[in-house]
This record gives structure tokens, sequence and C-alpha cells, in this order.
């Protein structure tokens, strides 16, 4: 029983440190965009202080800023991304 819990312990830890995603928390209410652009429409809200399954981040270029935003996965298992005006996360840059 005492080695069931260890290897499980084992697998769990060396599955976190392994896996290059993280988590973005929401700090309030953000729409979830089907690309990273303004110009998509947003397809779900995302709830306020939530945590949302993230991998990476990318740059949108406009004229006079930039924004960063962050590839999530919604509760409902569908993929989007989301603003960093409202969210959070420690994720590495999306490879291209």
């Amino acid at each position: 029983m005492n080695r069931f819990i260890i290897v499980s312990l084992m697998l769990l830890i060396l599955g976190a440190v392994l896996c290059e995603g993280g988590e973005a928390m929401c700090l309030q209410r953000a729409a979830a965009h089907t690309c990273a652009s303004m110009d998509c429409e947003p397809y779900m809200y995302l709830r306020a202080d939530q945590y949302y399954p993230c991998d990476c981040y990318t740059i949108e270029k406009l004229p006079h800023k930039t924004k960063k935003w962050y590839h999530i996965e919604t509760s409902k298992g569908v993929y989007g991304y989301v603003l960093d005006d409202h969210c959070w996360a420690e994720v590495p840059k999306c490879k291209k």
C-alpha cells in the first residue's frame, strides 16, 4: 500500500516538472477569443478567480502598443486566447 502511494506521488511530481504548461488566473470576467487578435469575436466568457490550463502566450503588435494573449483551455475543453489585461500566467512564448 505504501509503495503504491510513493510511486503515485513520484509520477505526479515528475509529470508536473516535465509539463511545459501552467495555469492562467483570471482576476475578473474575461472574453475568450478564437485567435490572438481583437479582430476575432469572443466565443465565451471566463469566470473570475478561476484557473485555466495555459501552455504559452503570443504577442499581437498594434500601431501604438502590443497585446499579450494567453493560449488557454476553457472549462469546456475548447482552446482559445485571452488578453493579459484581466488574466495572468507564467508560461513561455508560443512556438510558431
